[in-house]
């Protein structure tokens, strides 16, 4: 199967993310995450981007982004390769370090940037490794970095620190920032692992509206992705289902009202087949179309037959 294709723009920002191989330990090895770090910086000043916030745990990263230029791709085969070779030589090994593919979310600018670098630098106080009154002592993340004027020029907290209550980006705006994330630190087990899923899983982290209009902005070309596929998964399903609703003269309500397999329901399920990767499941829950079996067979035979010409004729002429 080929791989998702990754969501790239100019100015766009990412929470990436990544394991050691079978979740080895990687930075309790003496010297790998100032390695890393090194390597992070290079990937810097070579692919011009910025860092608004990182962390490095025992067996994993996570990185807070923003690309310049659409090249996170490229940017990032350079790191964690240029790492990989540089921590084989730490170890006197060779082979995979990192655990496959990197993650790589699109985040809203706005709270969602805060929100996730706060969840970044809180990672070694949900590990119980420090109190949020002693993050500065976790020298593998961001957080202290913030206090020195001499850290490099590509870590960036304007943005967010202005997100934060409008701090200024000064030893003195930090420490208030550590005030703030001491309240907005999250206790609860469970509370952490909803956290996790919002931030860490999917493709976007941020307000339904920005991913709407994000995806709308892709269907017009205007980001230019490579490939609209699988990655935008039932989040581009939901936006062709509301356009093709829109070019048939019809309403969610009518999903419900309507012959489960009616003429139209049946053409518009093909189309949308035909623009996202949602199974036949996706079409019985959402628009009323019965057994799975039966929404198959359907939907093969007109997407086969074309028998209702005028009905996708409309389906591909966008309406003003």
């Amino acid at each position: 199967m080929p791989r998702e294709p990754r969501i790239e723009y100019a100015d766009a920002l990412y929470h990436v993310l990544n394991r050691g191989n079978y979740r080895q330990d990687l930075f309790v090895v003496q010297g790998a995450g100032a390695s890393f770090e090194q390597t992070l910086y290079e990937a810097c000043e070579r692919f011009g981007w910025q860092v608004h916030a990182f962390v490095l745990m025992s067996n994993h990263y996570h990185l807070c982004l923003e690309t310049r230029d659409a090249n996170l791709g490229l940017g990032m085969q350079w790191l964690q390769s240029t790492f990989a070779n540089r921590f084989n030589r730490f170890v006197h090994e060779r082979g995979h370090v990192f655990q496959g593919r990197y993650k790589a979310l699109l985040i809203e600018r706005g709270d969602s940037l805060l929100r996730v670098v706060n969840y970044i630098h809180l990672n070694p106080v949900r590990a119980s490794i420090e109190k949020v009154e002693t993050l500065e002592r976790y020298t593998m993340s961001s957080f202290p970095r913030f206090f020195s004027h001499k850290r490099p020029a590509c870590l960036v907290n304007t943005d967010w620190l202005s997100l934060a209550g409008n701090l200024k980006p000064t030893k003195a705006g930090m420490r208030c920032y550590q005030k703030y994330l001491a309240l907005s630190k999250e206790g609860d087990r469970q509370r952490c692992e909803s956290l996790y899923r919002e931030l860490c899983r999917g493709w976007y982290v941020g307000t339904r509206e920005g991913k709407q209009a994000l995806l709308k902005d892709m269907d017009k070309g205007l980001l230019n992705p490579a490939v609209l596929g699988r990655v935008m998964g039932e989040d581009r399903a939901m936006l062709l289902l509301e356009e093709g609703l829109r070019r048939l003269g019809k309403g969610l309500g009518d999903l419900a009202s309507d012959l489960r397999l009616s003429p139209w329901k049946v053409v518009l399920a093909g189309w949308i087949k035909q623009q996202s990767s949602v199974g036949n499941r996706w079409f019985s829950e959402v628009m009323y179309m019965g057994s799975i079996y039966g929404i198959s067979k359907a939907i093969a035979e007109e997407m086969r037959k074309k028998k209702q010409r005028g009905l996708w004729q409309r389906l591909m002429i966008a309406k003003s």
